[in-house]
């Protein structure tokens, strides 16, 4: 296949490039900064907001992973013109390229901040839950969300929007620690496109939302528990979690919210491979090491 991907220097685009690479995929790799590109592939150095560029570059493309975005982490730095100019008018040039250049396959990079307030009082979130966006980067991500599904039910464009949970580069006790909440890993971002991407170009469906976070192993009798007294909750599922932790000054952490991904593992057949027991075990790893 010929995949476009913008925003191809970004976090999980360049860990998904290593994996389409290895199946001989031909890439347009587009970003605003230049980059180097598997061999047989090209790099298009490019602005989001020229509609003219976006276009020519997706010439003869089979589909397109859309990551190019400004997020909320831009929050301190961006004013409202910059998200409406990337996010939105960057995804609008993306979409009508894809029609003038006869593609029909995306998937779309969303994010689990679109639910926003929609999660209070919520125990479990799912697909389902309310989207009700208080920053105005969730907002555009979910003015997005909507241009997709209008293009998948106004042109026949096969959609796959898939809200992550945060992966933003940052220590590993950090990130290991936040994947009992909303952290998760890049490469599990990454396996997320690939299987989507295959799902989209086999036109599985029309638009499909699915939530991506990693494996947890609670049920939703263990709230409101979680969220007042978690370390007897973690206990039960990891005996000893509680002084391993301790061992690195680490604590653990409230869990206000369970998040379902049944939908990415049964129609993407999604499998995180980064968990909350997989950092547990490099922390165990680490404490021997050390005594």
């Amino acid at each position: 296949m010929k995949i476009m991907i913008t925003g191809a220097r970004g976090n999980f685009p360049t860990a998904l490039i290593q994996r389409l690479a290895v199946d001989r995929n031909e890439l347009v790799l587009f970003d605003l900064e230049p980059m180097s590109v598997p061999d047989g592939s090209i790099a298009i150095q490019g602005d989001i907001r020229d509609a003219g560029l976006v276009t020519y570059a997706m010439q003869g493309c089979d589909a397109v992973v859309h990551a190019a975005a400004l997020h909320g982490s831009s929050a301190g730095t961006r004013n409202y013109d910059d998200y409406y100019s990337v996010n939105i008018t960057g995804l609008h040039n993306v979409l009508r390229a894809m029609l003038l250049n006869k593609v029909k396959a995306i998937v779309f990079s969303s994010c689990d901040s679109v639910y926003g307030d929609g999660t209070r009082g919520r125990l479990i979130v799912d697909e389902s839950t309310p989207c009700v966006p208080n920053q105005y980067h969730a907002q555009t991500k979910m003015a997005g969300e909507e241009m997709c599904r209008f293009y998948s039910r106004k042109h026949g464009f096969s959609v796959a929007t898939l809200r992550y949970g945060k992966f933003t580069p940052t220590d590993w006790k950090t990130d290991g620690l936040g994947r009992l909440n909303n952290y998760l890993d890049r490469e599990d971002v990454a396996q997320a496109n690939q299987l989507a991407l295959g799902a989209v170009m086999d036109e599985t469906f029309g638009y499909q939302t699915f939530l991506v976070q990693c494996a947890r192993p609670f049920t939703d009798n263990d709230w409101p528990a979680l969220a007042t007294d978690p370390e007897k909750v973690l206990e039960q599922y990891y005996p000893g979690v509680v002084k391993l932790l301790s061992e690195h000054d680490l604590r653990v952490p409230h869990v206000h919210h369970g998040y379902d991904i049944t939908r990415a593992i049964t129609l993407l057949g999604y499998d995180p491979q980064h968990n909350f027991e997989q950092f547990l075990d490099r922390l165990q790893h680490t404490t021997r090491r050390h005594h």
